[in-house]
C-alpha cells in the first residue's frame, strides 16, 4: 500500500517521518463516518501506524476523543462500547506514541495560560501546545488559530492536503 499526499507518495515530501501530535478532532474525523473530513483523517492514521510519520497523541486528546465521539456534538455519536475500543487502541498502539504531561507542563501551561489571558476550554490548549513542547515538530489540527499564540509550537492542519491511499506498485 501506498499513501499519496496531494498526489505524491509521502516517502517524496516533507511529511515523511515528520514527528507529529495529532490534535483530537483528526482522530474524531477518523472515527466519524460521516464527516467530509473522515477519509483524510483516516488515511492519516494509516500512515500513522505504517510509520510514515513519527505520530503522537496526549493522554488528553485519548479523553477528549471519548468525549466528542459519545457527544451530541457529533452527527452519529457512539455507544460507548464502541468508543472505549477506539480509545482503546490507541492507548494499545505502539505505532502511535503517547504524550503524557508532566507537572512541569501543567505549571507552564497555567504560566502561558496566565500569560495570555485564556479562559475556561481553552486552557486544554495551553495544556496540550506546554505538553507538546520539545516532544514533536508540529502539532497537527484543524484549528491552527487556537495554536497560534503559542509561538514555540508549530501547527499545520494535514486537512489541507488530499490524502489518498493506492495499492499501486511503487515502480522503479
Amino acid at each position: 500500500m501506498r499513501i499519496l499526499v496531494n498526489g505524491v507518495d509521502i516517502t517524496e515530501t516533507e511529511h515523511y517521518g515528520k514527528r507529529v501530535l495529532l490534535d483530537t478532532m483528526i482522530l474524531c474525523y477518523a472515527s466519524d463516518e460521516l464527516s467530509p473530513s473522515n477519509r483524510g483523517a483516516a488515511v492519516i492514521i494509516k500512515a500513522a501506524v505504517l510509520g510514515f510519520l513519527e505520530a503522537y497523541v496526549s493522554l488528553q486528546n485519548i479523553a477528549e476523543l471519548y468525549s466528542v465521539i459519545t457527544s451530541r456534538k457529533v452527527q452519529n455519536p457512539l455507544s460507548p462500547s464502541r468508543a472505549a475500543e477506539i480509545c482503546t487502541a490507541y492507548l494499545k498502539s505502539t505505532a502511535i506514541r503517547k504524550l503524557q504531561p508532566t507537572i512541569e507542563d501543567y505549571r507552564e501551561a497555567v504560566l502561558e495560560a496566565e500569560r495570555i489571558g485564556l479562559r475556561g476550554g481553552d486552557f486544554f490548549d495551553a495544556l496540550l501546545a506546554c505538553t507538546a513542547r520539545g516532544k514533536v515538530e508540529f502539532i497537527w489540527t484543524e484549528n491552527i488559530k487556537d495554536f497560534k499564540q503559542f509561538k514555540f509550537v508549530e501547527t499545520e492542519n494535514p486537512l489541507e492536503w488530499l490524502w489518498e491511499t493506492t495499492n499501486d506498485e511503487i515502480k522503479d
